[in-house]
């Protein structure tokens, strides 16, 4: 069977408010991916990783970096225009290694192979521009990349590109967006703690008025 392979690359500008570390932070815990991609609809941890994909010359060396597997369920559109009667549902493995840069994932289902690399990556470096099917996404001091390679037959490749494309697209920027919402909420919960230590300062025992006698005697 002949196969064929689709390669997707886009990018996303970091905001210089946020460092490197809080994207590779939020890379790290998978579920920022997992909950970001459009199609998923539920996921769990697996207690381990086939031995076969751990094979994989793609991945880190697993001793290293370990390589965590969840069970994944995606609702794919099959007939547009008709809801839920035109979704089917299906469950495969989706593999994550964590990287100093960022992530490394690999999903497998029905004679399809996906590999998607996370990277956050120097302003200015040639990954940094997206070309070809993307969006040039500028200057910054730090970037989001995803590089997505998909591998099916390829009389499936047309619908497996639209897919993936439309499940990938916008990974990078909303990963991004969730970090700066999550710092700002951080940052209304500090704000809020210090206002509610004033407030409890200005009220506690020590800054109470002197007790005043029962009964005061004018001469």
């Amino acid at each position: 069977m002949t196969l064929a392979k689709h390669h997707l690359h886009v990018a996303a500008l970091i905001p210089s408010h946020l460092s490197r570390e809080d994207i590779v932070a939020a890379l790290h815990d998978h579920n920022t991916c997992l909950t970001l991609q459009a199609l998923t609809t539920r996921h769990k941890k697996l207690p381990e990783t086939a031995p076969e994909t751990k094979k994989d010359p793609y991945w880190y060396p697993v001793d290293l970096n370990p390589i965590t597997t969840y069970e994944v369920t995606e609702g794919v559109t099959v007939i547009p225009g008709i809801g839920e009667w035109g979704k089917k549902y299906i469950t495969f493995p989706s593999c994550f290694q964590d990287t100093p840069h960022g992530i490394k994932t690999r999903a497998d289902t029905s004679g399809v192979m996906l590999r998607a690399e996370f990277r956050v990556i120097p302003g200015g470096a040639d990954d940094g521009e997206v070309d070809g099917e993307g969006e040039g996404v500028g200057y910054a001091d730090w970037v989001l990349v995803e590089d997505v390679e998909v591998q099916c037959a390829w009389y499936m490749m047309p619908f497996v590109r639209k897919s993936m494309e439309g499940a990938h697209r916008d990974i990078c920027r909303k990963v991004v967006e969730k970090v700066e919402m999550l710092k700002m909420q951080e940052v209304v919960a500090r704000s809020a703690a210090k206002g509610k230590s004033k407030v409890d300062q200005t009220t506690s025992p020590d800054k109470a008025l002197p007790d005043l006698p029962d009964k005061i005697t004018y001469g």
